[in-house]
This record gives structure tokens, sequence and C-alpha cells, in this order.
């Protein structure tokens, strides 16, 4: 167990981290003071002082901000005020764009109406972190029932042919779905082909950025799947141990997810001698710490190793030099859910989107591949209220805002990059016309800023630094933002300051930030 591990564990027994048990930990597990407190200071999910005995959150966040949430983080404040068992806070995204403004109670996630009821009630009682709302994803599964998951695994492991699963991927075009776009049996075969053992599989389900929270319903609602992909992966690198890396926001897809795992164990599809083929496989299950750094796949090495999940300098790639020095293979959650159906059609035949903003039912809707934005738009009821598009973007909070020209654009990583964008994670975040851009750019911005890890110069400055000009808001403070970026895509480490600016320079160049028209 790391340092972390045991800090996360005592967090759990106590609500927080009293210092007699951090020094406990240092002697007892004979850790440097300094490691300790280099943990317990990057990680905003551990604390050192006790919590109220209630809390109630509220995102702050783009999809968020644009439903009414600082009105309902204004709210909830009132209603906590004067109780001194109950404390109100504006988080980063919960994941929940589709409920925005999203909240949650002592962690479940509700409505702002029902939060506050519950709150001015004093009624805590009766909260059921297992439950989950309805389904708002069109499941689209190979499987008819229960009895049939795993079909596919069993084909391939009654093959005994551990490049099927790598062919039929690199033949189906199939990329990584979390916003690279990698091609999937390229990185599936690069890891197979390494010498070193043992080797890795990780599912990537830490999806924090804002307007994502499609992986989200996939582990709700098609667990076995994603289970499925990774056992897959397992067998095709000749790996026999993986984990999935779920961020803690996430507690009723968690006791779903591990419910789902058990059922797989039970059905032989899961652990030793997995249906009978002599291949042992199995997945452990991590709940991150907090930070949406930590989805940058070597931030998030850096966690499961116990440190602080600061993004590591690439070259060496994951799948060379991953997980505790050994070949690694990451996929987010709905790559590794794609896998099964791959095997029985032999083809990627839809995608996953998250849709939120001033849209009439924002949700995640599953598309065949190529649809264009109109479409999705359509599925999702058309605009909130009779509303006019102004602007979207097509891949989540990284990736280029696209005007309402570009409607029929097809939503696939060739044709968003050709129009200046990309598919990123397939967050669709949508705008109607009369929307504050300066807001808008504004709180995307301020959001990188909060979540930069620090440790890289570009970034941590860069993004306080054009936080600054936007709240500046005059055309020439403006003007330094394509400078900046050059700097801060030039020299971060990772993605998070590479894109921290692409939204809101995109928004430059279509609109006039301070009146919303278009150039």
């Amino acid at each position: 167990m790391t340092t972390l591990q045991v800090l996360l564990e005592l967090q759990r027994q106590h609500g927080h981290l009293p210092e007699a048990e951090l020094e406990r930990v240092c002697v007892e597990h004979r850790v440097p003071r300094a490691e300790v407190e280099a943990l317990v200071s990057f990680y905003p999910h551990l604390r050192r002082e006790p919590p109220a005995r209630h809390r109630v959150s509220v995102c702050r966040d783009l999809s968020c901000r644009l439903r009414g949430g600082g009105e309902a983080g204004a709210k909830l404040a009132r209603a906590c005020d004067g109780r001194d068992d109950t404390s109100a806070e504006t988080v980063s995204c919960l994941g929940r764009c589709d409920s925005a403004p999203a909240c949650t109670l002592d962690g479940v996630p509700m409505s702002v109406d029902e939060a506050t009821r519950r709150v001015e009630g004093g009624d805590f009682n009766g909260l059921d972190r297992a439950a989950t709302p309805e389904p708002t994803v069109w499941p689209i599964d190979p499987y008819a029932s229960p009895s049939e998951h795993y079909r596919e695994l069993r084909r391939v492991l009654d093959a005994g042919d551990r490049r099927l699963a790598i062919e039929r991927l690199s033949a189906s075009g199939l990329c990584g779905m979390g916003g690279a776009g990698f091609p999937a049996g390229r990185k599936w075969e690069l890891v197979a082909a390494q010498e070193a053992t043992p080797r890795y599989v990780i599912c990537n389900a830490d999806e924090s950025e804002p307007g994502t929270f499609k992986d989200r319903e996939v582990v709700r609602q098609l667990p076995h799947l994603m289970i499925e992909g990774m056992v897959l992966a397992g067998y095709s690198i000749d790996s026999a141990k993986g984990w999935i890396y779920i961020r803690h926001e996430y507690e009723p897809e968690l006791a779903v997810l591990e419910g789902a795992l058990d059922a797989a164990r039970e059905a032989g599809a899961l652990g030793s001698d997995i249906f009978g083929s002599g291949f042992d496989f199995d997945i452990e299950i991590f709940v991150s710490p907090g930070g949406y750094v930590l989805g940058e796949e070597t931030a998030l090495l850096e966690v499961l190793e116990g440190r602080r999940g600061e993004p590591r300098n690439k070259p060496p790639y994951p799948g060379v030099v991953g997980l505790h020095g050994q070949p690694t293979l990451m996929n987010n959650v709905e790559t590794f859910a794609h896998v099964p159906r791959i095997l029985e059609t032999g083809s990627l035949d839809f995608k996953f989107f998250s849709v939120s903003g001033d849209v009439a039912r924002p949700g995640v809707y599953a598309l065949p591949v190529g649809t264009t934005f109109r479409a999705l738009l359509e599925q999702a009821g058309g605009m909130k209220d009779g509303g006019e598009l102004l602007a979207f973007l097509p891949g989540g909070a990284s990736t280029g805002f696209l005007s309402a020209e570009h409607i029929d654009v097809p939503m696939t990583f060739d044709a968003l990059r050709e129009v200046g964008s990309a598919l990123g994670s397939g967050a669709v975040v949508v705008l109607a016309k009369g929307r504050d851009l300066l807001d808008v750019a504004g709180n995307l911005t301020r959001f990188f800023r909060n979540e930069s890890c620090g440790k890289c110069v570009p970034c941590r400055i860069g993004c306080e630094h054009a936080v600054k000009a936007i709240e500046d808001g005059r055309a020439e403070a403006l003007a330094q933002l394509g400078e900046l970026n050059e700097v801060m895509r030039d020299t971060s480490i990772c993605g998070l300051g590479q894109a921290a600016l692409t939204p809101v320079l995109s928004l430059l160049d279509d609109f006039d930030l301070a009146t919303g028209e278009s150039n």
C-alpha cells in the first residue's frame, strides 16, 4: 500500500486527516513528513480539518454556469447560513452536466431544489449512494441478455489467437475516445510487442473536463462491455492485471461497477483460468483523490504509484515505460466498451456524445459514426426555449468553438480537424445567441488555471495571466492571448497547458467577445 492509499484510507475513517494520524503514518510507515506534506498539499480531496457533518456542493464550471449554477450556489449558501452542521461549496466539474446545475449532498447527486429542501428541513436521512437516475443513453449492445455477456471473449479465447482482437481493432479504425484519438489497434500492438513483463491494462474513467460525462453513463449502463474490452486487452498484450481508475464523484456508478465486476468473476469471465482457457486476468478499482490533471495518462500513473499526480515528460510513453516502469496499455471507458461490438461486426458503427448547455434535453446520445452536429442537436431536442444557435464546443472544454455555420459538419476526427477544432472526448457544449462570451471565456480559463498542477511554469503562470487578460476585457489585453498561447502550446508538459487557451482563441476568431456578435 502506498502512502497515498494510507492517507485516503485514513480520511475514509475520520472524514479528514488528523495531525496525530499524520504523525503516526510517518513513524509506522517510516515515511518522511515532507512526503506526506507533498501529498496532502496536492490533492484537493484530502482535508486537514474536519468538514461539516453535511456538505452540499454545486458545480461552478461552464455547463452548469450556463444553466444557473451561480444562482444555485447562492441559494444553497443561504440555506446553509446559520447551520453549524452543514456547509455549502462551489466545486469543479462533477461530471453531471446533463443535470446542470449539478449538485450533491454528502456526495449523493440530486437537484438543487431537493438539496435546498433537505438542508432547510434538516432532512439528511434516506440518502442512497447506490441509487441512479433513469437511463439517458440509448444502449447499443451486441448482447440481447446478460446470459450472452462475454461471448466475444469466449470466441477469442477458444481461437487461442492473441493477435485476433488487435487485427480487428486496426481494421475497424477505432481511435481512442478519451480525447487524443490515437489508433487503438496500433496502441495495443505497440504494448504487445514490448519484451518487458509484466504488462498492465488501465481503464481511465477519470473524465473531469466540463461537459464530459459519457463514460459515466457507459459505466452505469454497459459496464460488462468495458470489462470485456479490458479482459480482451489483457489477453492481447499478455497481461494478468488491470485497473479501473474512476473519479471519486462517481459514487453511484462505482456501486454499479463493483457489482458488474463481481458478476464477471461469478461468470468465469474474470479472475483465474478464465473460461477454462488457462488465461488469468483480474481488475482492481482505484478511486481518484481528485483533480482534472489526473486524467492525463502519465499523471494518472503517478497517482497509482503513490506520488503527486504531476505529468511526466514524454517520451517514453506509457506503452513502453508505464506503471512501475512496465509496458502499460491505457484507454478510456468508451474505447474499451466498443471492443466486443467491433469483434462481432468488424466495424465501429456508433459513437457516444455528451451534450449539455443551451439544449432542450442534455444527455448522452449514441449516434452513427459520421453524424452531423445538426442531427445530434435534433436528438437533444434542439435549442432550449427556442433559442438560436451561436456556437458549440464539439469535443470538450479543451477544443475550439465552432460557429453556427458549422452545423452540418460531421462529428468525426478528420472533419472537425479540417474546420479547426477537434472531436476530443465527444463532449458537446452548446451556446445560444445572447450569451456573455467574455463570461464564457473567463469561466473556461479559470477552470484550467484552477486545475493546473503547477509543475511547469508556462502552464502555471500562463493560465493566471490569461485569466487576468480576459477579466480586463480590453482589446489590447485580449490581443496578448495569441502569443501567450504559442508559448504555452510549445512549452507546457501536458495537454492542459497546451490546450488551455484553445476555446478562448476560437471565440476571438469568430466573435466580438464584448458584444457576442460574429466578426
